[in-house]
């Protein structure tokens, strides 16, 4: 049970005495608020200088070994050139697979997705078309709603979702609209497609304990 102190009861000397304490109190949190802050200082950096040489060591040699695998899969990548046409060098990744299921490898390049200004065309097409559907029915406004959502930028970047345009695109059939078809190319001609990191990833089916684990991996450099 906490005691309460009345103040007004202690003698001038007694309040005195506990503004001392409480300020010697606030000097001993600061001294060792201080001290906590030193030691984590201290402990993060001693666990950077004890793990940092292995990540880049493992970095380097991911690095190898990502390079190594696209450079082994050029004469594989001619040859499916060469049976499913030249488009198949525009791909950003590509996926070799066992027969039997049992074990898969992809490489490729991690992609982004902007737009080069001109989208913003397709926007107002797609809204012109979008208003001309108010009618006051609750169906037209909820789907006029859901539409300017999918057309909404994003607060950061002030770019269009890529992925929120393909499910836009999925309304396509049916709305059937000139101006809706019209507004969608627009957008996707928009689209410029950039290549930055490359990565492997596949799975392959091991035994741990006798039991069949799909062990799954990725990495990227």
């Amino acid at each position: 049970m906490e005691t309460v102190i009345d103040i007004k009861s202690l003698s001038a000397e007694e309040r005195k005495k506990i503004i001392q304490d409480a300020r010697e109190l606030d000097k001993i949190e600061r001294e060792n608020r201080s001290k906590n802050i030193q030691t984590y200082k201290e402990l993060s950096s001693e666990f950077v200088n004890s793990n940092i040489d292995d990540l880049v060591l493992h970095h380097n040699i991911t690095d190898s070994l990502i390079k190594k695998l696209w450079n082994d899969y050029k004469p594989l990548q001619a040859l499916k050139a060469s049976v499913y046409g030249t488009k198949v060098h525009q791909q950003d990744s590509h996926t070799s697979t066992l027969e039997d299921g049992s074990a898969s490898i992809t490489i490729g390049y991690n992609v982004t997705i902007g737009f080069d200004g001109t989208e913003s065309q397709g926007v107002e097409k797609i809204k012109e078309f979008i208003n001309s559907l108010s009618t006051g029915d609750d169906n037209n406004k909820k789907l006029s709603a859901a539409v300017n959502t999918f057309l909404k930028p994003n607060f950061k970047t002030g770019m269009l979702n890529p992925a929120k345009i393909i499910e836009l695109s999925k309304l396509k059939d049916q709305f059937n609209d000139k101006r809706f078809d019209e507004g969608l190319k627009i957008i996707f001609d928009a689209q410029q497609r950039r290549q930055n990191s490359m990565y492997i990833s596949g799975w392959k089916f091991i035994e741990i304990d006798s039991v069949p684990r799909k062990l799954e991996f990725r990495f990227t450099i």
